[in-house]
């Protein structure tokens, strides 16, 4: 059950804001809260740690600055509880004890682990282990999700209330086109998905803000803003309240329109009375014009304005409940458009023909359908799994490349996955394989003719005074830029096929390449992450704060000879499951070029002892190895990234964990055991349907996981 805490705030404006923690309450509101299980700690833990752990991790060894005999075992105290979370995240995932010592029994670690969430829970930090916090969802064994045994588990999925996003606040916001309101939302760090249902609650800067920005519609519904164009009067209905005695029936007239702007639903009976209540106070203080403004702010101020309500109000059966109609009107809008349920969708939900996953399939069916409908929410999903949209976040020294285009390289990629969505056939294995590029597609056309233009110009000059344009060059456009994709041309259509050798989908667009690199070289650490994670389902701790994570500057060494640091055994723990995979990629530089060649620094002495520092060209080695696909034929050595995604791109494995990222986008949470049956279904009509993504995400949006919520 979500914890829910109520804000009030006064005069007539605010209503009640609601502010919520993303976790299960661990103890009823009011109770004290449990010992700490200092027997468990004694009698199972510390007798693990003493077989398995503490040879690295304790005494005068401390590897990671790491010494687990000085744990303590009450989790509430200063940083206990972020350290048993590490500790026991890297137990679950297979990570300690590390390859060559000593291994425990599954029921050992199985026991451990359970200690940890219990003494978590008693700590407020629960179901932080057993489920992985959000963006960390590869915690759960794919095993349990797509395994023999996968699908035994119940739905895990409680009612909650969590936080619109800044997405379908602008889309609300437009209700006004002659009014800007300012974003009071916040999207989550870091790279990931952005908007889950864990990012949410309202601090005082953002209820601060809610508030200016309802001041501000409200003034521009009665005419009121300084900045409406034209001579605005209010809509017929709220127009009465600005005179000196409105009638009930009036009142009522206007909170209904406000609440079916606002809210998309008529008030109840005793919120038409407290809102009549609320005008007669505000015109009280102020005059009628204080008490209509005050009846408008509180209703863009309730907190169904602000947060999502997925209770699950249906009848129970099997330990669940389906969301109410309005519920799923909601869900699903949002889910594919960020904006409020149409017309169409709100009819439904009102006559009871949105009760059943055959209804909801309906209007799926339908939306999907509606030449109308916006994808960018689509797209934005493959912006986020993919992460190339954050490329114009990386500087680059532009004397290196000048004509280095980082948001042209976000749009050609954003251009090519609409192709592919568009033909909707073996979506995933054509976003790893394609051979095909969009290539600077918004501004090749008008280079090539700024260039004609340049080159007709200087005929003409030629043929009207030889004498002055004696010598003279003709223009060159710099077309430097298409080398970033193998081009020394315009290309003459798009898009283009690229050269087999050289290029296969997204994580060999430059887009990508440069997203996952540094200023000024290659990140192969980052890009073997990202498969890991990504492709793989797997885990990669964060870079523990004792650890210096910079490489060494030795600008005579190559990238994979810098990096042989990170094989020393504490490090090389985790790097193991990035290095190999990430250094194929070395095929391409920090720009997304590919190359043949990589360039090191000589230092040379002439004979009076002066050092010279020279550039010199030395071959690459793009050779990796990728490994967990369960695929023998897959698992080994890879001549270099092209190799290696196309390899992938035909395994189960990769696929599987391409429908969890979906699954975690479009539910807005992570996955659990209990979400077994919705994964193996979703993943089923994908192939049934020939690599439709449509079939996927409709899957998703008719599952038991998105309709249904566990009954209390």
């Amino acid at each position: 059950m979500a914890t829910i805490r109520l804000f009030t705030a006064i005069p007539f404006a605010l209503t009640a804001v609601i502010l919520i923690a993303p976790v299960r309450s661990a103890e009823p509101a009011g109770k004290p809260a449990a010992a700490p299980d200092a027997t468990g700690f004694r009698d199972v833990v510390q007798p693990f740690f003493a077989a398995h752990c503490v040879t690295c991790h304790g005494g005068k060894k401390t590897e990671g600055k790491l010494d687990l005999t000085k744990l303590s075992g009450e989790l509430a105290t200063g940083k206990s509880a972020d350290i048993w979370q590490a500790v026991a995240d890297r137990m679950t995932a297979g990570e300690m004890p590390p390859e060559g010592a000593k291994q425990p029994d599954p029921a050992g670690i199985k026991a451990v682990t359970a200690w940890v969430d219990r003494e978590l829970a008693k700590a407020g930090k629960t179901g932080a282990v057993a489920a992985g916090s959000l963006q960390t969802g590869n915690r759960v064994p794919h095993h349990l999700l797509f395994g023999p045994d996968a699908g035994k588990a119940p739905l895990d999925n409680p009612p909650r209330l969590w936080r619109i996003s800044p997405f379908i606040y602008a889309e609300a916001a437009k209700a006004f086109k002659g009014l800007t309101l300012a974003q009071p939302f916040a999207l989550s760090p870091g790279h990931g998905f952005k908007d889950q249902a864990a990012d949410g609650g309202l601090d005082e800067s953002t209820t601060a803000q809610l508030m200016r920005n309802a001041e501000a519609t409200a003034d521009e519904q009665l005419g009121l803003s300084q900045r409406r164009l034209g001579n605005k009067k209010p809509h017929k209905d709220l127009a009465p309240l600005l005179d000196a005695s409105p009638t009930r029936s009036q009142i009522d007239a206007a909170v209904k329109y406000q609440f079916e702007f606002a809210l998309k639903r008529a008030p109840s009976a005793d919120e038409l009375r407290r809102f009549a209540e609320l005008y007669a106070t505000g015109t009280k203080a102020g005059g009628p014009e204080a008490g209509t403004r005050a009846v408008l702010v509180a209703v863009l101020l309730q907190p169904e304005a602000s947060f999502r309500s997925e209770l699950g109000a249906g009848p129970a059966t099997g330990g669940k409940r389906m969301l109410a109609p309005r519920e799923v009107a909601f869900a699903l809008s949002y889910a594919l458009t960020d904006r409020a349920p149409d017309a169409e969708l709100l009819k439904a939900a009102d006559s009871g023909k949105l009760a059943t996953p055959a209804d909801v399939r309906r209007e799926v069916d339908r939306l999907f359908a509606d030449p109308k409908l916006d994808r960018v929410r689509v797209m934005r999903f493959f912006r986020e799994y993919f992460g190339y949209g954050t490329a114009p976040e990386v500087f680059k020294e532009r004397k290196a490349f000048p004509a280095h285009n980082a948001r042209g390289l976000v749009e050609d990629t954003d251009r090519l996955i609409l192709d592919i969505l568009a033909a909707d056939k073996d979506v995933f294995a054509e976003l790893l394989t394609t051979t095909k590029s969009y290539v600077h597609h918004k501004s090749a056309a008008a280079d090539k003719k700024a260039l004609d233009d340049a080159l007709a110009n200087f005929e003409k000059a030629k043929l009207k005074d030889p004498k002055k344009m004696a010598g003279k060059a003709p223009p060159a456009e710099n077309r430097r830029s298409y080398l970033a994709y193998g081009l020394s041309d315009f290309p003459a259509a798009q898009p283009v096929e690229l050269p087999k050798d050289q290029r296969a989908g997204i994580l060999t667009q430059p887009s990508w390449l440069v997203a996952n690199s540094e200023n000024f070289d290659n990140h192969a650490i980052r890009r073997g992450k990202w498969v890991r994670e990504r492709l793989l389902g797997g885990t990669v701790p964060d870079i523990p704060i004792t650890v210096d994570a910079q490489l060494p500057d030795a600008p005579h060494k190559t990238l994979r000879q810098r990096m042989e640091v990170t094989k020393e055994t504490y490090c090389w723990q985790c790097h193991k499951k990035m290095n190999p995979i990430g250094l194929a990629f070395e095929m391409y530089d920090h720009f997304g070029r590919f190359r043949t060649e990589d360039e090191v620094t000589v230092e040379t002495a002439d004979a009076k002892g002066k050092k010279t520092a020279t550039p010199k060209a030395v071959p690459l080695d793009t050779t990796g190895v990728v490994d967990g696909t369960g695929d023998p034929a897959v698992d080994g050595p890879a001549a270099n990234a092209i190799e290696m995604v196309r390899k992938l791109a035909k395994t189960d494995r990769a696929r599987q964990v391409f429908v969890r990222h979906a699954f975690r986008f479009w539910m807005g949470r992570d996955e659990n055991p209990g979400d077994a049956r919705t994964l193996m279904a979703a993943d089923q009509a994908y192939l049934k349907s020939g690599g439709s993504m449509k079939a996927l995400i409709t899957s998703l949006l008719t599952s038991e996981s998105f309709l249904y919520r566990t009954a209390n």
